[in-house]
């Protein structure tokens, strides 16, 4: 049988012990007594703590002490484990995501994060101008965090709360037409243009064709006209085989003969000056603005290698074997549709209907009993009044 009571403390001018702070309980679980705090300053309120609890070990649903003792620290630690057991390489993203919510969680219980508290969140970086998806994506974070609390043994997380979610619509439309493309690529600097031609082509992803973990020239193929990547090198820690031919294949064995010609040690496709490089901002940026595409991004590539790929009959299963899309869903999203694409289909239905159609000449002796003779060439006529055939 469990009970509560109050912390006594001896009061500062009289010396005698007086009760303090919230109401205590204590019950028992397979004999042993437990003593925790019903966080409640009404004594009906933390009956009702002590009745929950006691019902739970009834059940036999015994709540582990750790849940009550975690704070948020303890799951940064549990998240930043994941990601090195996993071999993610977004970390860097996380501790962007971990700096704002620290502010406000920092040193808090995980069993006091609750919705109405992350509502509170929500608000604070709204009036900080976050952008729903970033915010979204710090929700996320913490609700990682919390979920793999509650997978320890024993759990850290008791109960997960309600995250809200707030609408995006920051979902980017950008791609280039092919004259675009060909024209950003001739006035863009030398250490970019192979790049731009790779990410163009195939779909491939920034962070799988530059950098230090980037393409390197043992990958490629150009007798078989291949670039294989390794499960290390893609998001998906799938291994990808892309294959060249055209434009793509002669700007590689191009980028090739300049490579062995200055720089013969170099292992690494994109290169400047003999070394790999991470950011290509700068002369991206510029780039643009010379050709009046402002706004235009590398990752714009992608989008057209997916565009361009589904375009040139290439069946959506394989374009998303290349490309590296894991889901139909994000793979839909890259495969965008323009206006032009609508007007040559509708050119298209009609076409097929022109050709599909049979046509009768309709005659009132027809109509008697006579033969009708179809003719191919003139529309199906409807006749009748008031509309009817």
């Amino acid at each position: 049988m469990g009970m509560l009571y109050r912390r006594k403390k001896p009061n500062i001018k009289t010396g005698q012990l007086e009760e303090v702070g919230p109401w205590w309980m204590k019950f028992y679980d397979q004999g042993k007594p437990i003593y925790r705090s019903t966080e409640q300053y009404e004594k009906r309120d933390a009956n009702k703590v002590l009745q929950k609890a006691e019902g739970k070990v009834a059940e036999g649903q015994r709540e582990s002490p750790k849940i009550h003792q975690t704070r948020f620290e303890d799951l940064e630690k549990e998240i930043k484990l994941d990601y090195e057991l996993k071999g993610r390489k977004t970390w860097s993203r996380r501790l962007e995501h971990l700096a704002h919510l620290r502010k406000v969680f920092g040193k808090m219980k995980i069993k006091l994060i609750t919705t109405d508290r992350l509502q509170d969140f929500v608000s604070k970086r709204l009036r900080e101008n976050a952008a729903p998806a970033t915010i979204n994506r710090e929700l996320d974070c913490l609700h990682r965090m919390m979920v793999l609390g509650a997978r320890k043994t024993p759990p850290r997380v008791g109960v997960i709360p309600h995250f809200p979610k707030m609408q995006e619509d920051n979902i980017r439309e950008g791609f280039f037409e092919h004259d675009e493309f060909l024209t950003l690529r001739a006035i863009a600097p030398d250490h970019i243009k192979v790049a731009m031609t790779i990410a163009y082509y195939t779909g491939m992803r920034k962070r799988e064709i530059i950098g230090p973990n980037g393409l390197r020239w043992e990958q490629v193929n150009l007798e078989e006209g291949s670039i294989r990547l390794k499960s290390l090198q893609t998001k998906t820690k799938e291994s990808r085989v892309v294959y060249m031919a055209g434009d793509f294949l002669l700007v590689m064995m191009k980028a090739k003969q300049l490579r062995d010609l200055d720089f013969p040690h170099c292992p690494y496709v994109c290169q400047l000056n003999g070394k790999p490089f991470n950011d290509l901002q700068q002369g991206w940026k510029v780039a643009c603005l010379r050709v009046e595409l402002e706004g235009r991004t590398f990752h714009d590539l992608r989008r057209n290698g997916v565009r361009n790929l589904v375009r040139a009959g290439v069946s959506e299963t394989v374009s998303m074997r290349i490309s590296g899309h894991k889901t139909r869903s994000v793979f839909d999203r890259y495969n965008i549709t323009n206006e032009k694409d609508l007007k040559e289909a509708a050119i298209r239905l009609a076409d097929y209907l022109r050709e599909e159609k049979v046509t009768f000449t309709v005659t009132p002796s027809d109509l008697g009993g006579e033969k009708v003779t179809p003719d191919a060439s003139q529309v199906l006529d409807f006749i009748g009044g008031g509309g009817g055939i």
